[in-house]
């Protein structure tokens, strides 16, 4: 009996204390049986958010990085600090909790994406060696919207670290979920075709596809005659993305299709660009947002393009970014300043930037 109460007490400390520490208590059951394993998956690791208080409010015009899933939810990471959500389409944002070296300004490349109200993921890149010969990557998931955040094991040496799977050659960006398991980002340097990696687990492991191919009119060569991939876009069972390139002197960007899971990829469509890039709002719909009068649509998956109509005005002279959740909502960000779309990106209209005075 007193051994009892003594191991039901060390069970009790070990409980609270994981609770003062704010993880989840979790205590092994000694009459239950492992199986074997001959390779363990890896386990994420659990890492306390940074407190959700509003600091000084952040200065325009400053960074803003946008995720929209479907419905009315949008994300958005203001001045590479601040976390936000909005569950009535930015009518009003709750600031959330960021992984603390998430929060404290390392890293040159901070990309987010949600596929809901409450999960999500994001990811630092840290500086990349000369010619982007090696990159490293961290990546924090959460499941509560950003109350606790579980960072993605890493392998690989200090400078090229990165989730299983992953090189820790080459550059990397385009952090995008689909949905709570399926991931992709992308892979480039100036010396050769890029790679998509895609998970399947929820980002605990990686698997690279195949080289993305040359697309007609180009021929990838060294010294930075090579594509650079923008993010994933999934559409049911068919995935695409942009990708930037030179040929014989004209910038292009060229459209890729997978219909494997993102294993292997196939030029579909390629438009000279113009320096405003291309918006996968569905499958087959397409925008290229530019000044007044030069925007234009494609309802045949690059088939064809013809003059869009819209209201969309910005007074700074670069590309806004702009993500759609679903086929009618839209959001755009310009040197911080958001706009939404309700209808497809024919009107847009000013929403606050959470977190700015």
């Amino acid at each position: 009996m007193k051994k009892m109460h003594r191991r039901s007490v060390a069970l009790l400390t070990i409980v609270m204390q994981a609770a003062a520490c704010g993880f989840p208590a979790q205590v092994a059951n000694p009459s239950a049986s492992n199986p074997p394993s001959a390779s363990p998956s890896p386990v994420a690791t659990t890492v306390p958010p940074v407190a959700t208080a509003s600091p000084t409010p952040i200065s325009l015009p400053t960074t803003a990085h946008l995720s929209a899933s479907a419905g009315n939810v949008v994300w958005v990471l203001v001045g590479e600090l601040l976390l936000f959500r909005s569950i009535n389409r930015g009518d009003t944002w709750e600031q959330r909790g960021l992984p603390s070296e998430a929060a404290s300004g390392i890293g040159p490349l901070k990309e987010l994406s949600f596929v809901n109200d409450h999960e999500g993921w994001v990811s630092i890149a840290g500086s990349p060696a000369t010619q982007c010969q090696q990159q490293s990557l961290r990546i924090w998931h959460t499941s509560d919207a950003g109350s606790s955040y579980q960072q993605i094991p890493e392998t690989g040496s200090t400078q090229g670290s990165a989730p299983s799977g992953i090189s820790g050659a080459q550059c990397k960006s385009g952090l995008y979920f689909s949905d709570p398991l399926h991931g992709f980002i992308g892979a480039w340097d100036p010396n050769s075709a890029p790679v998509i990696y895609r998970t399947n687990d929820g980002g605990l492991t990686w698997q690279a596809s195949a080289r993305l191919p040359d697309p007609p009119g180009f021929k990838t060569q060294g010294g930075g005659f090579t594509l650079r991939p923008g993010p994933v876009r999934a559409f049911a069972s068919t995935l695409l993305l942009a990708a930037n390139g030179v040929s014989n002197g004209t910038p292009f960007e060229y459209v890729f299709r997978s219909t494997d899971g993102g294993a292997s990829w196939a030029h579909l469509a390629t438009v000279q660009s113009t320096g405003t890039p291309i918006v996968f709002v569905t499958a087959t719909r397409w925008l290229r947002i530019g000044a007044p009068g030069e925007s234009v649509e494609t309802t045949d998956a690059g088939a064809s393009w013809h003059a869009f109509a819209t209201d969309y005005a910005q007074a700074a002279p670069v590309a806004p970014e702009i993500v759609f959740g679903d086929a009618q909502t839209g959001y755009a960000t310009v040197r911080g300043q958001l706009k939404r779309t309700l209808d497809g990106g024919a009107h847009w209209t000013d929403i606050k930037t959470p977190g700015t005075g």
